[in-house]
């Protein structure tokens, strides 16, 4: 039976439409939830959905007493929904989730106790965007049981509405969404009116909170700088921003969210990409941006800007459309990257030697040259005179350049960042400069979980690069060979992915140890069974692990295959090859200093697959003769996972 109103400790309030299997997913992480089910309410209201959507809710609610279902007529935008269901929610505090979204299971319990404690209005927990390693990192650095007092940033950024707000400061206040229709960011209008009434707004990093799980043509994918719409609505926004917080208490919030529309939103609308849209959007582009900044975005605030864009927004206050322009294309914007040198483990701690360089997918790089004992834009002569030389120089941006390693859950999508120690490099030669940064992250998997242990599955590595104030965080490549670990609980491997992406896998949670060791040493056929000698692991304890190798016995896989009539060669012997492989138990046991692979054969002639993942290494190996030797050939491509 559901609680009484008033032992509702959280309101969970859902706007659906055309939900599709992403209710699905939804529907399990409420389940999964470790908050007694008496203890909360979930409020779902479809807006109309012309499909099944509203049918298959009340559906759910039959065995779910602690969910409600409401219908309305479709209004557009989840505003609408998501206040309807505001007024029928009847715990201390609201949480709004999109339809295809998920809640970490310790979410409401873990996030109603810390704002409980914190008295706060409004909490912000640790969320996960699923292809965004970066997401918020910054905002979730520590727990803080007040916020509103930072002045480095916004306190509900990100800014969308996935978090717990005090339901009584809503209805004290009036806040709602703006209806109406599509209402492009209404998430920042709402969190703009939470803001400017909040006493306390917490943040909660520990515990994972929520997923925002990145799904092709949701709503806010269909937000397009092209349209007209879209700068409509981004100037409705700095009204709010502007006017909303105005008080002089909250001049360090209302500065931050109007610094992050300028970088994001106006200024980055001269990206790379800008040179090359059609002429009508290029001119509507510009136009709009420059009324937004003439009227919102005062040149005080360029300081929040990076040279690079500083050196934009002077052309575009000046009204300098086509050398604007053209600056995109003379000074780009080069991502960084990071790239693993080394890696080795130390008592259980897995070191890894990073190197950060910026360079796009092209292979360009910053255009810099040295001047005297300086560095600066190397610019085409048609800007001499336009910048203050100060604006050109680029010396302490490039020697302020840092690296930062982080580790983001496959499952979960959840990123930790971890102890790195950053020193960047700057050579000149005559004109010419080179410069990065060399790193060294410390990844211990029993406490890098902002504490706590790694859950035991891949982790993927990322590098998180910062340039004159310009973040990137993407995912570590390697070339290197597997570095391999044993603890109490089972193996731990580093590897590099076939696309050369840098993974923690416990267990052999993605790939089996036989594609991460070489055979060394002679093979043995006994009672039934292959043994191989193998390296890559450590051999200071002895233990055994139950593995899968690939392995073809048969004799037309290994040697009749040579006889196939030639003019059907090519894809009779690919035939034979693919069928004659079979994936099959194995074992690698240590014993003695030495590691041994075992797998039951019915012959001493193979073909094996080993070492797949380490760089140099065939990946198929010939046994025979009592010798394991690598195979070259057309026919290696064939063994797959």
């Amino acid at each position: 039976m559901t609680a009484a109103p008033d032992t509702l400790k959280a309101s969970v309030v859902v706007a659906t439409y055309r939900s599709g299997k992403g209710l699905d997913r939804l529907m399990r992480s409420l389940d999964a939830q470790t908050l007694p089910r008496d203890e909360w309410e979930v409020i779902f209201v479809d807006d109309g959905s012309p499909d099944d959507t509203h049918a298959r809710l009340l559906k759910l609610a039959e065995t779910r007493p602690h969910m409600r279902v409401e219908r309305i007529e479709n209004s557009g935008w989840p505003c609408r929904p998501r206040n309807i269901g505001t007024d029928l929610a009847r715990g201390e505090y609201v949480v709004y989730m999109d339809h295809d979204d998920e809640l970490y299971p310790d979410a409401l319990r873990a996030g109603y106790e810390f704002a409980k404690a914190a008295g706060a209005d409004a909490l912000n927990g640790k969320e996960a965007r699923t292809h965004t390693p970066a997401w918020a990192i910054d905002t979730y650095r520590a727990d803080a049981p007040q916020v509103l007092d930072d002045a480095t940033q916004f306190a509900l950024s990100p800014t969308n509405p996935h978090k717990m707000y005090r339901r009584a400061l809503l209805v004290e206040h009036g806040i709602r969404f703006r209806e109406g229709g599509r209402v492009l960011w209404e998430d920042i209008f709402f969190n703009v009116l939470v803001a400017k009434h909040a006493k306390v707004v917490a943040t909660l990093t520990s515990v994972p909170f929520y997923h925002w799980f990145a799904t092709t043509g949701s709503g806010s994918t269909t937000f397009v700088r092209s349209s007209r719409e879209w700068w409509y609505w981004l100037e409705e926004v700095l009204e709010a921003i502007t006017t909303d917080l105005a008080d002089d208490r909250l001049e360090a919030q209302r500065l931050r969210l109007l610094e992050h529309q300028y970088r994001s939103r106006v200024m980055d609308a001269f990206n790379n990409l800008y040179a090359g849209r059609p002429a009508s959007e290029k001119k509507l582009i510009f136009e709009s941006a420059q009324e937004l900044q003439q009227r919102y975005l005062p040149e005080s605030l360029d300081g929040c800007l990076n040279r690079t864009l500083r050196m934009r927004a002077q052309l575009l206050r000046r009204g300098y459309r086509h050398l604007l322009e053209r600056l995109t294309v003379d000074d780009p914007n080069i991502p960084g990257e990071t790239t693993a040198r080394a890696m080795r483990w130390e008592d259980g701690v897995l070191v890894l030697e990073l190197d950060g360089r910026w360079v796009d997918s092209t292979g360009r790089r910053h255009r810099v040259r040295a001047q005297g004992d300086r560095v600066v834009k190397a610019l085409p002569p048609q800007y001499d005179g336009e910048f203050d030389p100060e604006l050109l120089d680029v010396t302490d941006d490039l020697t302020g350049a840092t690296v930062e390693a982080g580790i983001r859950d496959k499952k979960t999508r959840i990123t930790w960042m971890v102890p790195t120690e950053s020193e960047s490099w700057l050579r000149t030669g005559g004109a010419s400069v080179d410069f990065g940064v060399r790193a060294t992250a410390r990844i211990d998997p029993r406490t890098a979980a902002f504490g706590a242990p790694l859950a035991r599955r891949t982790w993927e590595v990322s590098g998180r690069t910062t340039l004159a104030g310009t973040v990137q965080q993407r995912m570590t490549r390697s070339r290197l060979t597997p570095a391999i670990h044993i603890d109490q609980d089972g193996v731990v491997a580093a590897f590099a992915r076939p696309n050369d992406l840098l993974v923690i896998d416990f267990d052999q949670s993605e790939r089996p140890l036989t594609d991460l060791v070489r055979p060394a040493g002679p093979a043995v056929h006994r009672h039934g069974r292959l043994e191989i000698e193998v390296t890559g692991l450590p051999t200071h304890q002895d233990g055994a692990f139950d593995t899968t190798v690939w392995l073809n016995v048969s004799p037309v896989g290994w040697r009749a295959v040579r006889a196939v009539r030639r003019a059907a060669d090519r894809v009779l012997r690919r035939r034979a090859e693919r069928s004659a492989w079979k994936k099959v138990p194995a074992t690698i046991r240590i014993s003695q200093g030495r590691a041994q692979l075992e797998v039951a054969a019915s012959t001493d002639r193979a073909l094996i697959r080993l070492a797949a993942l380490v760089p140099g290494a065939p990946g198929t190996y010939t046994v025979g003769d009592g010798r394991v030797v690598p195979r070259t050939g057309r026919l290696q491509h064939l063994i797959g996972h």
